[in-house]
């Protein structure tokens, strides 16, 4: 058997952003839908702030908020919330999302989606509290909540779901370059329309575009008989091609993309010579570190450290596989990590929205992992995207040396919009 992955695990107290922002890009992929939290002011107060920036369009999400006499009954009365959502949005599902306070007063999730859900219109229970979920992870809580609304498919319908949410232009580049390839789709989990779901069963090849949903994939696995394609995540041209090259394999077609591998290489080579030699600190929380530090390394980059909040040997297999020699930590502590980075002097420290202002007030060159999260990073069309998220942090940095600036001159809260200057004054 192959030796198995090293990593360590530290259970550090690691500064996580909360699971309830996920809404802000599922409501924008399931077109249909609504997602409702269950929380406090200060949930509301987080989604107003945090997606603020986001919304252009009536978004299709709300906190219903708790008082203090909801906290004493384990069903707070939100039917009719229920009823004005339906009368303005008509969705085709609700999402009921939980969060800290009522999982710590025990509100009964599931019963009160039961009650609340209709003929016409479920009511899903999506576990998203902060206590437990990091910041992408209640997408895999979504998905699980989908699984038995899938249509159940034929043994011999052998078809690719590919598995994740990814913005409708990475979608159709997907789509395309299956058609191009010759292989057959089945569908996107999640679809664009509630009733719009992939059927998966036996001969299904689930396909993840996202490396944060293994619980997702291991129900699929456990339940419908469905394979899990092992492979590296398209990110990058040598996650892409490995991607593409190990799903053709499993419809027994021997693919070569060596020659597309090496031209986005030269593509975004301006890029990859300004990050070659650069040591690079991974100490973000948003469960995409494998992926991004593995491709960094095909970049050139010495990466110090990669750390997540949480590894699934099996389903990041290929991903360790291919960080050998890196120092890999699930759940790190941070007070260990600045100690690290004070002794190793990284180029690029990445982080997350709680730690990288005042890594960047230390005079530490930071960038917000949280970003990746919402932008087109995958397969062919993301690589140019992708890599210049990384060169722009240095490259801005290099800037303002040049220009005798304070390096507490960082980037906003927020991913700037194209055309936007992203250097914001943290304080005049």
């Amino acid at each position: 058997m192959p030796p198995k992955p090293q990593f360590t695990r530290e259970d550090g107290l690691y500064h996580s952003f909360c699971g309830l922002v996920s809404v802000g890009w599922l409501y924008q992929k399931i077109k249909d839908s609504f997602f409702l939290i269950l929380g406090t002011h200060t949930c509301a107060h987080l989604l107003q702030n945090t997606l603020g920036v986001m919304i252009f369009a009536h978004p299709r999400f709300a906190v219903s908020l708790l008082e203090e006499a909801d906290l004493s009954s384990s069903q707070p009365k939100i039917a009719h919330q229920i009823d004005e959502i339906c009368a303005e949005y008509k969705p085709s599902v609700i999402f009921l999302l939980s969060s800290c306070t009522p999982e710590v007063m025990k509100v009964e999730f599931e019963g009160l989606a039961e009650s609340l859900s209709r003929p016409d219109l479920p009511v899903l229970f999506v576990p998203a509290s902060g206590l437990d979920y990091t910041f992408s992870q209640s997408e895999d809580s979504v998905l699980q909540a989908l699984i038995p609304f899938c249509p159940i498919a034929e043994p011999d319908d052998k078809r690719v779901v590919f598995l994740g949410s990814v913005n409708d232009a990475i979608a159709d580049d997907f789509s395309l370059e299956a058609a191009r390839l010759g292989i057959p789709v089945a569908g996107f989990l999640p679809a664009t329309r509630f009733n719009e779901l992939p059927p998966i069963g036996p001969g299904t090849i689930l396909a993840p575009l996202q490396p944060y949903l293994s619980k997702t994939a291991t129900q699929l696995r456990n339940e419908r008989e469905a394979t899990v394609l092992s492979t590296l995540f398209p990110f990058g041209p040598d996650g892409t091609r490995a991607f593409w090259e190990d799903l053709a394999r499993e419809f027994d077609m021997n693919v070569d993309l060596s020659e597309r591998e090496a031209a986005a290489w030269e593509r975004i080579k301006p890029h990859t010579d300004i990050l070659k030699g650069k040591k690079v600190f991974f100490a973000t929380d948003i469960l995409m570190e494998l992926p991004l530090a593995r491709f960094l390394r095909s970049c050139g980059c010495e990466v110090l450290e990669c750390s997540t909040p949480y590894i699934n040997r099996r389903f990041h297999a290929r991903e360790l596989a291919q960080l050998e020699g890196v120092r890999l930590i699930e759940q790190a502590n941070f007070d260990r990590q600045l100690q690290s980075i004070t002794e190793e002097q990284p180029d690029l420290v990445v982080s997350n929205i709680i730690t990288t202002n005042p890594l960047i007030g230390r005079g530490v060159v930071a960038k917000w992992g949280t970003e990746f999260a919402f932008m087109p990073i995958h397969g062919w069309s993301g690589v140019n995207t992708l890599v210049q998220m990384f060169t722009k942090a240095l490259k801005r940095h290099a800037k303002l040396d040049q220009q005798g600036l304070d390096p507490i001159w960082t980037t906003g809260l927020m991913p700037s919009m194209p055309g936007q200057e992203d250097v914001i004054p943290l304080h005049q």
